[in-house]
């Protein structure tokens, strides 16, 4: 597995336009916007004055960076860059020459998880650059950068860290199997960015859908349903790590509102039921599809 790993990960690298558009622009996106606005501070007094009215915490920068990977745009881009890795393979022929030699669970499982680490790689160190870059601005400023160090600031940062990290990680996942599934069924790199952009726009327009059914069948519990997607989970576990609260969601039709808010336990079992249906899925078709014809 850890050949298989490296390959892999040499594969991904190899790509450089595709990473340095789709992954490797968000840590180079950081230091950009760090020496612009070190540029704008160093030259407006009013640009100053306004950069210490507003109150950044250093862990909440570190940590907030993170809720990037599970907004729409965020996971749109993950779908593109996933979506070109997964059926790429059909069209580079990759896979007739690798899977005579290899069991098919191991590549594709393999495949995910170093999609994922590659991404969370790339996102851990935007974080810390932007962390870092947003003290360089505070300090041209002369504006606070709190909290002060201690051994209490850094074991719950850690702890915060490690667990939007790992929800980056998820998320990532997510998207590679919307990707994996259209690339299953069209063995096309356009083909399977489309297929994948469609069911991420579906999702992300579900809310307006069910509103309009509810609206005009009179049927308000159908609203819960989208409790169930992986979007609105995925911010709701994001809230629940960075705020300790969760992020309740207002549905209106008509005269009628409804609130959807849910614990981490019952987001954490929604997204836990994705990941695992959509990669079983992409493994079970994988492994009956006739690669070298």
């Amino acid at each position: 597995m850890l050949n298989l790993f490296r390959a892999e990960w040499n594969k991904i690298a190899g790509h450089r336009w595709l990473t340095s558009c789709l992954i490797w622009i968000f840590p180079v996106g950081a230091v950009a916007f760090t020496l612009v606005m070190a540029l704008i501070l160093s030259l407006s007094e009013s640009a100053r004055l306004a950069f210490r009215s507003d109150t950044v915490q250093w862990t909440e920068q570190l940590v907030g960076t993170w809720g990037f990977l599970n907004n729409p745009l965020g996971r749109l881009l993950l779908i593109g860059f996933t979506a070109v890795m997964f059926a790429g393979e059909y069209q580079w022929q990759t896979w007739k020459s690798i899977i005579p030699r290899n069991r098919r669970v191991p590549l594709i499982l393999n495949k995910f998880v170093t999609l994922g680490v590659f991404v969370v790689v790339a996102f851990a160190l935007m974080s810390v650059l932007l962390t870092l870059g947003m003290g360089l601005l505070r300090a041209i400023a002369d504006a606070p950068y709190p909290p002060e160090l201690s051994a209490s600031v850094i074991r719950t940062t850690v702890s915060d860290y490690t667990r939007s990290a790992v929800l980056g990680f998820i998320s990532t996942l997510i998207a590679a199997g919307y990707a994996a599934l259209a690339a299953m069924l069209t063995r096309s790199i356009l083909g399977g960015v489309l297929v994948a952009y469609a069911v991420t726009f579906a999702e992300n327009l579900s809310a307006v859908g069910l509103i309009l059914i509810a609206y005009f069948l009179d049927l308000p519990g159908i609203l819960q349903l989208y409790r169930f997607t992986p979007g609105y989970n995925l911010l709701n576990l994001d809230a629940w790590i960075r705020t300790g609260a969760g992020n309740p969601i207002v549905l209106d039709y008509g005269a009628n509102r409804v609130e959807l808010a849910d614990s981490f336990g019952f987001s954490a079992v929604v997204i836990a039921a994705w990941v695992i249906g959509l990669i079983g899925l992409t493994t079970a078709l994988f492994r009956r599809q006739d690669i070298t014809s």
